[in-house]
């Protein structure tokens, strides 16, 4: 049996190490992720979001319009502009119930992805949407008649959300910060979510979200294996309170996706983010880019300045005015100005801070475990962590192996004790994934629990935490 002495210097060394950045920064564990989420910047936020609104000079990006056009190519350009990212593209595709003709004119998903490392064919999906509406406002007109006229200038709804995106995408993939991931990240600023207006629809069409529904059926009918997907959408509001409420869907893949809501819950706690946030098991709706993805199955959320957008919202322990209903929403007066952007940045760190956790690792994490692994003579075993973490109840424990070896993968908690033995036998070369299961009939309670692989020579260790 692994020593129990052993396994409390393990436990002291987790707690203590610390890692050299490649901006020369001795930085322990979670302040790598502090050291991202400091790196983000409001001003870059508010420069993103004035120049949306003013679309080159039309102030509208509704879709069809010069606008958003003007947008769509800020975005792909800004994209672009970062060295650190694999891959900028425009995924095309085409508003099928819209009268003619423009039904065939070509809209854009504006896409970008760092790609992972070790598991490049699974990803996790970050938007928001780009095009804007001015639907609410007296100026609209019967059935939309002034839309092509009329500013739009959406800084709220939703060039907070797509400012929020391209500055994570800045950050993570910049080369300096040496941020790896684990899994692809894919960073989407999503083409015609508000409704058309009404006289471009065919009859009885509601034709929204019709961006995100292409991207989201597409990787349905390749197979991806989206892990997670979430929609920043709306999130500047609030005069007087950092609130932010995280949403669901229906569909009978709810509970995958309110698990992954709790990370990005779980986040705001564990990152100090201090923002006031709606609580488990969260708000159900459809109003935004999230319920396409959580209608193809995959694990789906939104994160909205409240839940809805147009009621009052309150909370137990908070004024009754925690969040005032909206009154510029869809309206030309949404205007930068009527921005909270202190509320903008901390939501912007919330969605960063919980995408580096669980998308992946720095690169000094390697060096993290160098006193507590014995590199094996014949290869190298890649013990990459496991995810969710934190994670309730289950979690997967991933690694790689040089080739077909005896394996032994067990879990103890922090006195030592063995709680499981998961593996133990040999495996073939290649990537693998195991499960563990804190149900299972063990009744383990919230904590760190370790978990050890050995093979041949080589042995590491790494750290989980259960919440309940």
């Amino acid at each position: 049996m692994f020593p129990k002495s052993l396994f409390f210097a393990l436990v002291f060394l987790l707690s203590t190490l610390s890692f050299q950045t490649a901006k020369g920064q001795t930085l322990p564990p979670d302040e790598l992720v502090h050291d991202l989420m400091n790196q983000i910047s409001q001003d870059s936020l508010l420069k993103h979001i004035q120049i949306l609104e003013d679309a080159g000079g039309t102030r509208s990006r509704i879709s069809f319009t010069p606008g958003k056009d003007s947008a769509a190519a800020y975005l792909y350009d800004t994209f672009k502009s970062m060295p650190g990212l694999s891959a900028v593209w425009l995924d095309t595709f085409y508003v099928e119930y819209a009268h003619p003709p423009y039904d065939t004119v070509p809209q854009v998903n504006v896409v970008a992805k760092i790609e992972g490392a070790l598991f490049p064919d699974s990803y996790y999906v970050i938007g928001g949407h780009y095009d804007t509406t001015s639907d609410r406002d007296d100026d609209w007109g019967h059935m939309g008649a002034h839309w092509q006229t009329i500013e739009a200038p959406g800084a709220n709804d939703n060039g907070t959300g797509v400012a929020a995106v391209l500055e994570i995408a800045r950050v993570l993939s910049d080369p300096e910060n040496r941020f790896q991931p684990d899994y692809t990240l894919v960073f989407v600023a999503f083409g015609v979510e508000e409704r058309i207006p009404q006289g471009l629809r065919q009859q009885n069409s509601l034709v929204s979200h019709v961006g995100s529904r292409h991207m989201a059926q597409t990787a349905s009918a390749n197979n991806d294996d989206v892990l997670g997907m979430i929609s920043i959408d709306m999130v500047g509001y609030n005069d007087h309170y950092d609130y932010t409420a995280l949403v669901t869907h229906e569909p009978s893949n709810q509970f995958e996706s309110v698990k992954f809501a709790m990370e990005f819950y779980q986040a705001n706690e564990d990152y100090d983010v201090d923002l006031i946030m709606n609580d488990p098991p969260f708000a159900s709706g459809s109003y935004s880019d999230h319920d396409t993805f959580a209608d193809e199955g995959y694990p789906a959320i939104l994160m909205i300045e409240a839940a809805p957008p147009w009621r009052n919202t309150v909370k137990e322990g908070f004024s009754p005015h925690l969040y005032l209903a909206n009154p510029y929403y869809h309206k030309i007066t949404d205007t930068w100005e009527r921005i909270n952007m202190g509320l903008v940045r901390k939501v912007t760190r919330l969605n960063l801070a919980t995408i580096a956790s669980f998308g992946g690792q720095a690169v000094e994490t390697d060096a993290y475990f160098a006193d507590l692994q014995t590199p094996d003579a014949a290869g190298e075993i890649i013990l990459s962590g496991n995810y969710p973490n934190p994670f309730n109840p289950v979690t997967r424990i991933n690694f790689e192996l040089p080739h077909s070896a005896h394996v032994s993968l067990a879990i103890f908690d922090i006195t030592g004790s063995r709680i499981a033995t998961l593996v133990d036998q040999n495996l073939s070369a290649g990537k693998h994934s195991i499960p563990f299961d804190a149900a299972g009939g063990r009744n383990l309670s919230s904590g760190i629990y370790l978990y050890r692989l050995e093979s041949g020579t080589f042995s590491a260790t790494g750290k989980m935490t259960l919440v309940k």
